[in-house]
């Protein structure tokens, strides 16, 4: 049996976390004695009771939550780097945005009333997360007894030439001191300084015999279905994975946009989709999809009249598309155009999909080859939907019905699922959503292929916060116009 890993080394997050905590409480109570000490003449002396004491039991777990949701407890934060002190920053002025926020619906008369005392909370904080994490947590990490506790020992799964390059790099690179225990790889090799540990086919054996913390994959190609086997072993033995950017297509492009990427290495959340999450993600479904509906009925009628009063027909349009597990289901959106007809749009998609040539008529690439429609046949209302979204307001129906989620990759017509490519099926692991993270991160400035990409990668990296952070961005993204959804 295999024994128990220290997955990226939990002894230096929970110090984290505890001098976080400490960082808060010291700061909560020190703000105001500093008040009590310089500034009582201006009014008073105040004393701790115990709606201060609920505040802070209210706002810690939640400061926690938010840090996590920035990164503050991964690979970013086991350095003391300028974007490790750039993003807690950020990331302390929000949280007492919100404290102040909760001083005022709890009506906590010392920070309601006194600017000197949230000031002093404001910079004391900082300052005690500073000391934390720059000073304490370093110093304890160089300890001989502690040090031990932050031993990551990885495997790679590369070439023999770039899993020893690798190795050399991921040696004393960071807080972290990592072991690689070696490489595997199909193909043997003479005269590695790092042991081949055996073929690729071979890495579940390795984990379970093992004490291995993270596994790092790079292969010279891209071949996404023995990919995705190997996420899914590390995921069953419950050991992280880092995979390079590259194999991710066009989010090489935003690398620097992802706080945990490591020597070109981006870290895959190993939590998602447990039973908890797809709780909360389906009752955020419903919630938001509900109310949703509640708020925008008198939209969904001026809409409406509009669409009829432009042309005959039905209000919506119903295609089939692909769905979770390879089901499909009738999209519904609202008639953007006089006589729906997909033979334009079946036709440049067949074109490009099997051949790889763009039709003459379409405008830029890929991109738009994939959106296109018979112009002549779309009404002044429908450009209108299409230009701001609306179109896909009535999707929300779909996601009550369980056959949609709010975030997850765009479900596509059946007649171009039918052309996908074997590894492109990756992505219908999960509902397809209204809004997904190519939306934001690539919008419709990617090729299929790298809209796919960043699918799968969403799909391997999911957590309740990220979907959290597409809908937001998703609501700038249509504000500013960036395209359609």
């Amino acid at each position: 049996m295999r024994t128990t890993v220290r997955h990226q080394p939990l002894a230096f997050k929970y110090l984290l976390a505890l001098c976080d905590v400490l960082a808060l409480t010291i700061a909560f109570y020190l703000s105001y004695i500093t008040r009590n000490w310089f500034f009582s003449w201006r009014g008073g002396v105040y004393v701790a009771t115990y709606r201060h004491a609920i505040l802070l039991a209210t706002i810690t777990p939640l400061v926690l939550a938010y840090f996590r949701h920035c990164y503050l407890y991964r690979d970013l934060a086991c350095r003391p780097s300028s974007e490790h002190l750039e993003v807690l920053t950020r990331a302390w002025v929000v949280v007492v945005m919100a404290f102040i926020a909760l001083s005022f619906f709890f009506k906590i008369q010392l920070f309601v009333e006194h600017r000197i005392t949230v000031f002093l909370f404001l910079i004391l904080g900082w300052m005690g997360l500073y000391i934390g994490r720059f000073v304490v947590v370093p110093h304890l990490a160089r300890h001989p007894e502690f040090a031990s506790g932050l031993l990551r020992r990885a495997v790679i799964v590369a070439p023999a030439e770039a899993a020893s390059r690798l190795a050399v790099r991921l040696s004393g690179a960071s807080t972290h001191v990592t072991q690689v225990l070696g490489y595997l790889d199909d193909a043997s090799a003479n005269e590695q300084s790092l042991p081949r540990l055996g073929p690729i086919a071979d890495l579940e054996t390795v984990l379970q015999h093992q004490n291995v913390s993270e596994v790092f994959i790079d292969f010279p190609g891209t071949n996404w279905l023995a990919m995705q086997d190997l996420i899914d072993t590390t995921r069953r033995q419950r050991v992280g994975v880092r995979i390079s950017l590259r194999h991710f297509g066009g989010l090489m492009e935003h690398g620097a946009l992802l706080p945990d990427v490591e020597h070109g290495m981006v870290y895959l959340n190993d939590s998602a989709f447990l039973a908890l999450d797809r709780f909360l993600k389906r009752t955020m479904d419903i919630v938001g999809a509900g109310v949703g509906l509640a708020l925008l009925a008198p939209l969904f009628l001026v809409v409406a009249a509009c669409i009829k009063a432009q042309s005959p027909g039905p209000v919506f349009f119903r295609q089939r598309r692909g769905g979770r597990d390879g089901r499909t289901f009738n999209v519904i959106k609202f008639r953007s155009m006089r006589r729906n007809t997909e033979d334009h749009h079946r036709k440049a998609v067949a074109e490009f999909m099997r051949d790889g040539v763009i039709p003459s008529d379409a405008k830029t690439g890929p991109d738009t080859l994939l959106k296109t429609t018979d112009t002549a046949q779309v009404t002044r209302i429908g450009a209108f939907l299409r230009r701001t979204s609306l179109d896909e307001l009535p999707q929300l129906i779909n996601v009550l019905k369980g056959e949609m989620s709010l975030v997850g990759p765009r479900p596509e017509p059946d007649y171009q699922v039918a052309l996908y490519k074997p590894w492109q099926h990756l992505r219908h692991r999960v509902r397809p959503g209204i809004t997904g993270y190519w939306q934001v991160m690539g919008r419709s400035a990617v090729s299929h292929d790298d809209m796919v990409l960043m699918d799968v990668f969403y799909i391997n990296n999911w957590s309740f916060a990220l979907d959290l952070r597409i809908l937001m961005s998703t609501f700038f993204v249509v504000l500013t116009g960036k395209g359609a959804l």
